[in-house]
């Protein structure tokens, strides 16, 4: 069993002294370097330190606002407040709920980007409304 620090980088290096195959006429063991290698995730992406995660709202609530729950590495969810007028694409900084640092205390930070979703289809009484926003100048 081999401990892997958290906030390891892809393409780092861990040694384990004396780990490795052992010397030649009963010399010691030698070392055993282990490369690490980091699988994509179904819901976050990495940046650094830094976690992204996208969060899909309707025209209503990106307009209004609102408030949504959003996944954190830890598996528990934060809720947070989603301005009125948020446009497509834009990050929400939750503030240390990324990586922990390799070599301190501190935690990057989570973003959350919001991503508008433009219905394919409406009902009529939905497009008339639509209709009624365009000619307000919306």
């Amino acid at each position: 069993n081999i401990k892997i620090p958290p906030g390891i980088n892809a393409g780092k290096k861990l040694r384990l002294a004396g780990k490795g195959l052992p010397g030649i006429q009963g010399g010691t063991a030698g070392d055993l370097y282990l490369n690490i290698g980091i699988l994509p995730h179904p819901i976050f992406a990495r940046d650094g330190n830094d976690i992204y995660v996208e969060k899909s709202l309707n025209f209503s609530q990106a307009a209004l606002g609102t408030t949504i729950d959003v996944p954190t590495l830890d598996g528990s969810t934060k809720r947070i407040k989603i301005p009125a007028g948020t446009q497509n694409n834009t990050k929400i900084r939750m503030k240390g709920y990324g990586v922990p640092n390799l070599k301190g205390s501190s935690r990057g930070d989570q973003y959350v980007k919001i991503m508008v979703d433009i219905p394919r289809k409406l009902s009529e009484y939905q497009a008339e409304l639509i209709k009624k926003l365009a000619l307000e100048g919306l």
